[in-house]
């Protein structure tokens, strides 16, 4: 059985959903469109918003450790050095 995970309208871009994540301030899922963009370089922002089920079913079992690497990335927050 599926899980959708972002819900879409039919014909709906990337570009238009990440437009609408970031009005509804929706983190996850501007962080996982982000990371598939730009990162992974797996999807582009004009592909139709439900190719991004396939890519989490994709990366399923390493998704969450690769965005919580992304987010802190971004947010500046890298990997603390030991000393």
């Amino acid at each position: 059985m599926r899980m959708e995970i972002c819900p879409t309208r039919v014909g709906m871009t990337i570009k238009e959903l990440y437009q609408e994540a970031v009005i509804e301030d929706f983190k996850s899922l501007i962080y996982l469109i982000e990371w598939l963009v730009y990162e992974k370089k797996a999807i582009t922002m004009d592909r139709d918003a439900r190719n991004i089920e396939y890519f989490t079913e994709k990366y399923r079992g390493r998704l969450n450790p690769e965005l919580a690497a992304y987010k802190a990335k971004v947010e500046g927050r890298g990997e603390q050095e030991v000393i």
